[in-house]
């Protein structure tokens, strides 16, 4: 009996942690806007732009407009917010030549 109760607890523990990643939602795009003083990023992908507030501009003080960048977000009070943003590392181009 208690190593069921203690197989079902370890059971309830992985499923809160999974369900606690899969309500982290992200997005990849090109930076349009970055605003370090009110702690806000607009990201463009081929569809829209989004705009994002980032609980603190130090999450933002090394973006750039044109970074490509991906931002894992939550969604709260119909606001998006930031959780951390991440540049995109660009594939180098062969050289050409010999």
């Amino acid at each position: 009996m208690r190593k069921g109760i203690l197989i079902l607890c370890c059971v309830v523990v992985v499923l809160v942690a999974f369900a606690g990643a899969a309500l982290a939602l992200e997005m990849s795009g090109t930076v349009t806007s970055v605003d370090t003083q009110k702690g806000v990023l607009k990201l463009q992908n081929d569809k829209i732009e989004v705009g994002f507030d980032c609980e603190t501009g130090s999450m933002i003080k090394d973006t750039k407009v044109g970074d490509m960048v991906t931002v894992e977000y939550k969604e709260a009070g119909g606001k998006k917010k930031a959780t951390k943003v991440t540049p995109m590392m660009m594939k180098k181009k062969a050289p050409v030549g010999c």
